[in-house]
């Protein structure tokens, strides 16, 4: 009888523990993650994608001059190309090489628009799913152009493979790395992603990493991405969050459902680009990068025109990263749409434009030299 108590009360106590234990746990997930104020990039869609497989190369071949890298675990078994050969040069004639997926070939890019091909092609993570009926292959890498806070930003490339025989691709940048950066958010049933910017604040000290970012989100259409707007206003969250933004409060939003701020109050839709287009149409202006009007000289080189203005930001920087400091926004309200150009210089000389036209075509970009004084 005594042994049973003890029995008894041994299985009592281990109950109460195990209890104890329960509420416990249950309380501090709960105070870590708190409803409505912390969010992260996968609970911004109702429908998660479902990852089929993590791809790994499976062996490696050499032809000729190229070496290929064989990923034959893929539904759609693909192949990675690089072309060797002294005659390259990181900079004046890069290495050949791109992706051969059934049988076709593709560049890699790192930029909505597909105007300049990545010459680099280490894949950080290979990655098939699934999403609304649909079936994709997602690459990722660095941009080629890492260093300092370049190094945060993923290449995305994104195949459209549910018709084998007609596959899409898809391309953008993004400070956030993986799968959670996709899902349906304006709940048409395709599928969106989004992109994740450093965005500092006004108070911002120079050299400090900054841990504020403009989400934005797009959906692909045949392969072309479109912003995600709402009769004129962008979609976007301005957040404050964690390096790798896996956890992000929000700060400023207009955005698909009712978003909760910091302090779990409802955050006001807040448009949130400031205006950015001329007051006189029939003029146009150049702008910096912030929206700065800039006084026009006559010579530039037109760089590339995209539909977004985010997107032709991203363009600015990237010119940067050639060793070009002067970049500017021209906005096209000419066209049907309105279209945001980006130009490399604003000179009075021709000589100049012409040097910087020059330093372009040495990276692969083919600018063309723009006389603002006979064209607009």
């Amino acid at each position: 009888m005594i042994i049973r108590n003890k029995i008894l009360n041994l299985y009592l106590f281990n109950l109460i523990f195990i209890g104890v234990l329960f509420v416990t746990s249950t309380t501090s997930i709960a105070q870590e993650v708190t409803e409505g104020q912390t969010y992260s990039p996968a609970g911004l869609s109702q429908e998660p994608v479902n990852v089929k497989s993590e791809l790994f190369p499976t062996s490696s071949n050499e032809v000729g001059d190229t070496t290929f890298t064989i990923y034959g675990d893929a539904s759609v078994p693909f192949k990675i190309y690089f072309v060797n050969g002294a005659q390259y040069d990181n900079i004046f004639n890069p290495n050949p090489t791109g992706i051969i997926l059934n049988g076709r070939e593709f560049n890699f890019f790192c930029s909505m628009e597909k105007s300049i091909r990545q010459n680099y092609s280490n894949v950080l993570e290979a990655k098939e799913f699934d999403y609304l009926g649909k079936s994709y292959l997602m690459l990722i890498s660095f941009r080629e152009d890492c260093l300092g806070d370049n190094c945060r930003y993923r290449c995305y490339n994104v195949f459209d493979i549910t018709d084998k025989g007609s596959i899409r691709q898809t391309s953008f940048s993004s400070l956030f790395q993986g799968t959670d950066s996709f899902g349906d958010y304006n709940n048409d049933g395709k599928l969106d992603f989004l992109r994740v910017a450093p965005k500092p604040p006004k108070d911002h000290i120079a050299g400090e990493v900054v841990t504020n970012y403009l989400i934005t989100s797009y959906t692909m259409r045949r392969g072309i991405p479109r912003q995600l707007t709402d009769q004129g206003n962008t979609y976007y969250l301005y957040v404050k969050g964690t390096e790798d933004v896996s956890n992000f409060n929000v700060l400023q939003a207009y955005w698909f459902f009712n978003i909760k701020n910091k302090d779990g109050e409802s955050a006001e839709p807040t448009t949130y680009f400031a205006e950015y287009i001329s007051f006189d149409p029939m003029y146009r202006y150049l702008y910096n990068p912030n929206g700065v009007r800039i006084e026009k000289n006559r010579w530039s080189v037109l760089v590339t025109d995209v539909g977004d203005l985010e997107s032709a930001q991203e363009h600015c920087h990237i010119v940067n990263e050639y060793n070009i400091e002067e970049v500017f926004i021209m906005i096209d309200q000419y066209s049907g749409d309105i279209t945001y150009q980006v130009f490399a210089g604003n000179f009075v000389s021709k000589e100049s434009a012409q040097a910087y036209l020059k330093q372009l075509q040495s990276y692969g970009v083919d600018g063309q030299l723009v006389d603002f004084l006979k064209s607009y």
